[in-house]
Order: C-alpha cells, then sequence, then structure tokens
C-alpha cells in the first residue's frame, strides 16, 4: 500500500471515530437530561424488613376507624387523597388533620379521580393544582408525591409533575384486590397478605368497608409477626423519616372558612 493511500485511510478512519464520539457524547448527554429531570417512579420498597400500607380514594366515613387501627398498633399508614371523589375533602377536614398530625403520609391522588393519561396538560394540572391548595387551607402544607388513579401516567403527567416540583410518583408492587372482590368477602385479601414479602408496597382502599373492618385488623398483627416495620412510602423507599421533607410547608393549618368549598370544581371522574 503507498504512504499517500495509507495516510488517506488513517485519516478517514480518524474522522469516523471523532463523529462517534460526538454522536456518543451527545446521546449520553440527552440521556443525563432527560434523567434529570424526569420525576421517578417507585413501586417497591428499598429499606430491609419494610412494608408499605397504602390507601387511596380517601377520606370517606370510615377513615376514622382505619386510622384508629394503624395508631394502636403503632404502624404508619400512606394516603393518597382525593378532593372530591367520595365525599368533599373539606368536610373530612378534622379528620385529615388529626391523620396528618398522627404522623401518617399524606399524598396526592389527583382532586377529582380522573383518567390522566386522557387529560391534556392543563387539566392534569389543574387537577393537581385544586388538591394542593386543599392541603394547603387544611394541612398548610403541599404534597410533594402522588399516585396517579387506576395507575395510568404518561409522560404529560410526569412533566406535569416535574412543573409542579414533585419528588415521586408512587405506584405499587401488590395489589390487595379489595375492589374487585364483592363484600364483605375478606378472606381472599387476608390469605394473599400472608404471601407478601419484605419491601411491599401494597395497594388498598380506605372506602371498602371490609377492608377497614375485617382485613387490616386481621393483617397488621400477621405482618409485624413476620417481622415487618410497617412504615410510610418515603421512610420505606429510604428517602426520610423526616415528615417536613415529605411536603412543602406554606403555611399554619388553616381555619375554615367560605372558601372550603368543592362547589364549582370537577365532580368524580371528570376533568371539568
Amino acid at each position: 500500500m503507498g504512504f499517500t493511500r495509507l495516510l488517506t485511510l488513517v485519516v478517514t478512519v480518524a474522522s469516523l471515530l471523532r463523529f462517534d464520539q460526538v454522536i456518543a457524547a451527545h446521546t449520553n448527554s440527552s440521556l443525563r437530561v432527560r434523567q434529570n429531570t424526569a420525576v421517578p417512579v417507585y413501586n417497591t420498597c428499598t429499606v430491609p424488613r419494610s412494608f408499605a400500607l397504602t390507601f387511596d380514594d380517601g377520606l370517606y366515613g370510615y377513615s376514622e376507624k382505619l386510622d384508629g387501627h394503624l395508631n394502636r398498633a403503632n404502624a404508619k399508614g400512606s394516603f393518597f387523597i382525593n378532593g372530591q371523589n367520595w365525599g368533599c375533602i373539606y368536610d373530612s377536614a378534622d379528620q385529615l388533620l388529626a391523620r396528618f398530625n398522627q404522623g401518617h403520609f399524606i399524598g396526592s391522588h389527583t382532586w377529582s379521580h380522573v383518567h390522566l393519561n386522557q387529560g391534556t396538560y392543563d387539566q392534569i394540572d389543574r387537577q393537581l393544582e385544586l388538591l394542593e391548595t386543599a392541603m394547603i387551607k387544611i394541612l398548610g402544607v403541599k404534597p410533594l408525591y402522588m399516585r396517579p388513579p387506576y395507575g395510568e401516567y404518561n409522560d404529560v403527567v410526569l412533566q406535569v409533575l416535574r412543573n409542579r416540583g414533585y419528588k415521586g410518583l408512587v405506584m405499587w408492587s401488590q395489589d390487595s384486590g379489595d375492589t374487585h372482590i364483592p363484600a364483605p368477602s375478606s378472606s381472599p385479601v387476608i390469605r394473599s397478605y400472608r404471601s407478601y414479602p419484605e419491601k411491599t408496597i401494597v395497594l388498598n382502599h380506605e372506602v371498602k368497608d371490609f377492608t377497614v373492618e375485617e382485613v387490616i385488623p386481621a393483617v397488621i398483627p400477621i405482618l409485624q409477626r413476620k417481622g415487618f416495620s410497617l412504615q410510610t412510602v418515603p421512610e420505606c423507599l429510604g428517602l426520610s423519616s423526616d415528615p417536613a421533607d415529605w411536603y412543602v410547608r406554606v403555611q399554619e393549618a388553616g381555619t375554615r372558612d367560605d372558601s372550603w368549598t368543592c362547589e364549582g370544581t370537577p365532580l368524580p371522574g371528570k376533568f371539568e
């Protein structure tokens, strides 16, 4: 091979290598941006021997009894609440404040329990804003974690969460199935709990009477005998055991006035 031809080949190879490096650097940079700006999605605990009891759709008429079961067992619950679903959040303000003061975790489940993947950016944003406003009025804090109704989310949902300053979207690793079993059939749910491993985040619904009346009182001692620590979601994820890190403190808990109303807000299942 002549010297000129060899030199040309070397230059060509070097150019290709530089091009590949540029493409790789650009790709890695893009990945870093997406990773650094994405809201994390959590579906299982990370702390050994931890277990998270989570409850959706409240508050409701069974909420006080449910909190009592947890408190007597020195167990913590994680509650993803709505503003207007099985009732108006302002009508349960005292119970929500009591739950908050007892150290349970409160997260957003949207205002009216909508299918978020069917909404526009503005509609999703409004769902979160309404629930945040209610929590600020009642508790003085804005939530930093959200669970999407039906477990449905997409990139738009994650973008809205990021732009509103949320720290995470919380899913689950086990579904108790309490919404799929005709009441009062608590036995299948209790049997399922016996098989759940450590580091489980389990989905329940506090609007189900047999969940509150039968399942939770039965499974708490089962889980504790297995050596599981019943923790809030941020605790079991190893994020923080300090409630101050679970929310943004905006003001002191408020006093009810005429603005504490669900009138004029979206009805259950509706964006508008």
